[in-house]
C-alpha cells in the first residue's frame, strides 16, 4: 500500500482556493448568520434544496421533517457554526464543507454543548449553493481546525476524461468494496486501504479523529462488531468527486445501527480515497 504516494495539499491562503469552493464557504457563512436572525429551523429550511436527504437512517425527506419541528428563537436554540476545510468538484456543481459547531441557549447564548458538522452541498439550476445532505456529531470539546478556511486534495487530481456514469459507478463499487472489507476483516484494517494522512472520521462523543494512523488505532479499540450496507452516492461531473451513504450496525450489548456518509476524492490512476467518514447512531 503506497499511501505514500498520496499527498493532500492544505491551502490555507483564500485566494489560492478554487472560486466555487470560496464560493460554497461564503453561503455557509451567510446560512450561519441566517441562522441567527431567523432561528435556525427557517434557516435550515431556506438553504436546504428541495430535494435535500435526512438519514434516519433511510434516507427521507429532510423538509418534510423540518417542517414538523417547532420555529423557535435563536435565543433559545441556537446553532453556531462555521466553514473550515472541505472541497469541490472540479466542475463545479458538488462539494462538502466541514467545521465547528457550538450549541447555545438562553440570553446570554452559553454554550450547552459542542459538535462537528460535514455538508453535502450542491448547485442548484439558478446557480445558487444549497445543502444536500447535513450530518453531524457531538464532542466533548470545541474542535479546533487550522486557521482560515483550507482546502484538502489530492496531489495528482483526476483531470477526467471519462463518463459521469462510468465514475459513479467506480465509486459506489468503492464504498461497497469497503463495507465488504469491514465485515471480512475488521474496521481498522478495512479503512487503512483507503485513508490518507488528512482524512478524517468524525464519530459521537469524540473529537475528529485526523489521518491514517490515529482513525486506524481509533476503530480497533472502538469498531468491533461492525457492519455497514451502501445505500447510494453521487459522483461529480468531472469524476474526481464523489460522496456515498448507508446504514451501519454494530453487535454489542448495546447494539447500534445508523446512517454513515463518506466523501471520496480521486487521484489520476482512477482510485478512490477516502477523505471524510462520519456516522451516528439513529435518532428516529
Amino acid at each position: 500500500m503506497l499511501l505514500s504516494l498520496v499527498v493532500l495539499v492544505p491551502l490555507a491562503a483564500q485566494a489560492e482556493l478554487p472560486a466555487s469552493l470560496r464560493e460554497m464557504a461564503d453561503t455557509e457563512r451567510e446560512f450561519a448568520r441566517t441562522a441567527r436572525v431567523k432561528g435556525v429551523r427557517d434557516a435550515f429550511l431556506e438553504f436546504f434544496a428541495d430535494d435535500s436527504l435526512a438519514l434516519t437512517p433511510a434516507p427521507v425527506p429532510a423538509k418534510d421533517g423540518l417542517r414538523k419541528q417547532q420555529a423557535r428563537p435563536f435565543s433559545e436554540n441556537g446553532i453556531i457554526w462555521e466553514p473550515r476545510t472541505g472541497d469541490v468538484a472540479a466542475s463545479g456543481e458538488v462539494g462538502w464543507l466541514t467545521g465547528p459547531a457550538t450549541f447555545t441557549a438562553g440570553p446570554e447564548a452559553k454554550p450547552t454543548g459542542y459538535g462537528c458538522y460535514l455538508s453535502i452541498w450542491r448547485r442548484q439550476t439558478d446557480g445558487r449553493w444549497r445543502v444536500f445532505i447535513d450530518i453531524g456529531t457531538p464532542t466533548p470539546e470545541l474542535v479546533a481546525f487550522p486557521p482560515g478556511l483550507t482546502r484538502t486534495t489530492v496531489d495528482r487530481p483526476h483531470r477526467g476524461g471519462e463518463a459521469q456514469a462510468a465514475a459513479a459507478a467506480g465509486l459506489l463499487e468503492s464504498d461497497r468494496r469497503l463495507n465488504e472489507r469491514i465485515g471480512a476483516d475488521g474496521a481498522a484494517s478495512a479503512y487503512g486501504a483507503v485513508l490518507t494522512g488528512q482524512s478524517r472520521l468524525h464519530r459521537p462523543g469524540y473529537v475528529p479523529l485526523v489521518g491514517t494512523q490515529a482513525i486506524a488505532a481509533w476503530l480497533a479499540a472502538h469498531a468491533t462488531g461492525v457492519g455497514s450496507e451502501t445505500t447510494s452516492g453521487e459522483a461529480s461531473q468531472a469524476g474526481d468527486f464523489g460522496y456515498t451513504y448507508g446504514v451501519y450496525t454494530r453487535k454489542s450489548e448495546a447494539p447500534e445501527r445508523g446512517p454513515y456518509v463518506r466523501v471520496w476524492s480521486r487521484d489520476q490512476d482512477g482510485r478512490w480515497w477516502l477523505m471524510a467518514d462520519v456516522a451516528h447512531p439513529a435518532r428516529e
